[in-house]
């Protein structure tokens, strides 16, 4: 097995360290009961292959599997459903050996058949079970219809990979949620309403989701892996960050996340409440659209650039676990580039700017801003009034907007937004993640259209030499600093609260943690 040797990888193991938890991990374990987790809103679907967002992602982690997975609260690998796996010489065929004896939640068989038809749906748009989204993660974020070629069976418990081209991060996209492996049997029953009817073989079962309350977990007591310690889990939608703390206090839920800043101080002098901090693998930023004037104009990209105080913000909103981001990665990845100088406020230049490209007076746009917390953005709404501000300085007048964050996240997508907030935890730590993701395809609302940044990013992507795609990321972020389609600006040490009986949790820097290690010392 030839193994992958990464800079990013290391690095992202010790900040999940660095950033520990005031929640002692071991007294008497306690088990069976009901673990209640509070967030910011309801997850867009539960089938993993046509979401993109963390609060849907999150369940792919407890209801299903995948063929490898993270190995704890670090980016390392380790196997899953797949028990072993053989790379060839020239990276072009991996082999995997599936684990024998693994049940779907509807008691069917888990095999390589299984795998194939799962692979096959995500891959191929003739596929008559190629429904229920865009399948972006399999498109643009791991870009595997320039990839893998087919999918085999070899016999019940061995499936070949052929690729196209080899990949760096081939296994590390395998891991990644979307790439759980559904119930064949349970999704041809009915495709139409499979984000609504979960089947995996996680450690846990899909019992409900009520839209706007709750979605229900129970216990897969025959799991082949490591199982629950909790008898069932309720993840609430609380969508204010306050109401949420209050019933975190209250003793109503027994964990959280979407933190206000303030609320972390108030914690701290709580000693029923623990904190914890997830590493700042992750980006927030400003997208704009290059589709629409005049953001089709470099000049106004970069007056946004200068022209905003993102460190004043970053102090006053982040809480202090916030540091202002000057590119698109934070910079412990792999290729953040140190001879670049970032983007200094500076308001006479921003107005210059704006002047040269036909606005002496600034303009009107419409500008939006997410309705619900996420890492990168801990209050949206209090954000965006202070980009609102700081724009106005400069005669740029922003009318303030939102909407539904499915539907959010859908216009983000189909390029409807001038302007817009969003972000990205990373979700394997290698900078591909990130740079690939936002640049290297038409999708997910990415509309520059730079030739020697795809050509950059799609070399990057197939070498397996970390120097040189150390070099490649370099001169790609060179440009994004040049030509501004996003303007980055904050990366988070992101903040969980939990009642002090809740033991066991470990922040991942990807977010992809089971509940499985949690119990309740009550």
């Amino acid at each position: 097995m030839k193994r992958r040797d990464t800079f990013g990888l290391g690095t992202a193991a010790l900040l999940a360290a660095q950033f520990g938890s005031r929640i002692p991990l071991a007294s008497a374990r306690g088990e069976g009961g009901t673990f209640v987790f509070g967030t910011a809103g309801d997850p867009v679907g539960l089938d993993p292959a046509v979401v993109t967002d963390g609060q849907s992602l999150r369940f792919a982690d407890q209801i299903f599997d995948t063929l490898i997975t993270f190995n704890g609260s670090s980016t390392d690998l380790k196997p899953s459903l797949a028990k072993s796996w053989d790379v060839s010489a020239d990276g072009l065929t991996y082999t995997m050996k599936l684990r024998s004896g693994v049940r779907f939640h509807d008691g069917t068989a888990f095999d390589a058949t299984a795998v194939k038809w799962n692979f096959d749906r995500w891959g191929d748009p003739k596929n008559k079970n190629h429904v229920g989204g865009d399948f972006e993660y399999y498109t643009d974020v791991a870009a595997w219809p320039d990839v893998i070629s087919s999918v085999d069976v070899v016999d019940d418990l061995t499936v070949r990979f052929n690729l196209k081209a080899s990949q760096g991060p081939f296994l590390l996209n395998m891991a990644l949620g979307s790439f759980s492996i559904f119930s064949p049997a349970s999704f041809e029953l009915d495709p139409e309403n499979a984000k609504r009817k979960p089947v995996g073989t996680g450690p846990y079962k899909f019992v409900e989701w009520v839209p706007g309350d709750k979605v229900v977990m129970e216990a897969n007591t025959d799991y082949w892996g490591e199982v629950s310690n909790v008898d069932q889990v309720v993840v609430r939608t609380i969508p204010d960050n306050s109401a949420r703390f209050l019933a975190l206090k209250a003793g109503s839920i027994d964990m959280m996340d979407g933190v206000n800043p303030d609320d972390v101080a108030t914690a701290k002098a709580d000693r029923g409440i623990g904190i914890l901090l997830r590493p700042p693998l992750n980006v927030a930023y400003i997208n704009f659209n290059q589709t629409k004037k005049p953001f089709n104009d470099v000049r106004i990209r970069q007056a946004f650039s200068v022209g905003i105080n993102r460190q004043a913000i970053v102090d006053a909103l982040y809480g202090g676990r916030g540091v202002v981001a000057n590119q698109m990665i934070p910079d412990y990845m792999l290729g953040f580039n140190t001879e670049l100088k970032g983007f200094t406020y500076d308001v006479a230049a921003a107005k210059k700017l704006l002047a040269d490209a036909g606005f002496p007076n600034g303009f009107t746009t419409e500008f939006w801003y997410m309705p619900v917390s996420r890492p990168y953005y801990p209050n949206p709404k209090q954000i965006a009034e202070a980009f609102a501000a700081e724009l106005k300085k400069i005669g740029i007048t922003a009318e303030l907007k939102t909407k539904d964050w499915g539907a959010y996240l859908k216009s983000a997508r189909e390029n409807e937004f001038p302007v817009f907030m969003l972000g990205w935890g990373g979700d394997n730590g290698d900078t591909d993640n990130f740079l690939f993701t936002f640049f290297g395809t038409d999708g997910g609302g990415n509309t520059w259209k730079n030739d020697e940044a795809r050509k950059l990013l799609v070399k990057a992507q197939q070498s397996a030499d970390n120097q040189e795609r150390d070099t490649l990321y370099r001169q790609v972020n060179a440009l994004i600093e040049k030509e501004v389609p996003r303007l980055p600006i904050a990366h988070t040490k992101v903040p969980l609260l939990a009642r002090a009986y809740v033991k066991g949790y470990l922040p991942s820097p990807v977010g992809a943690e089971k509940f499985t290690m949690v119990w309740l010392d009550k």
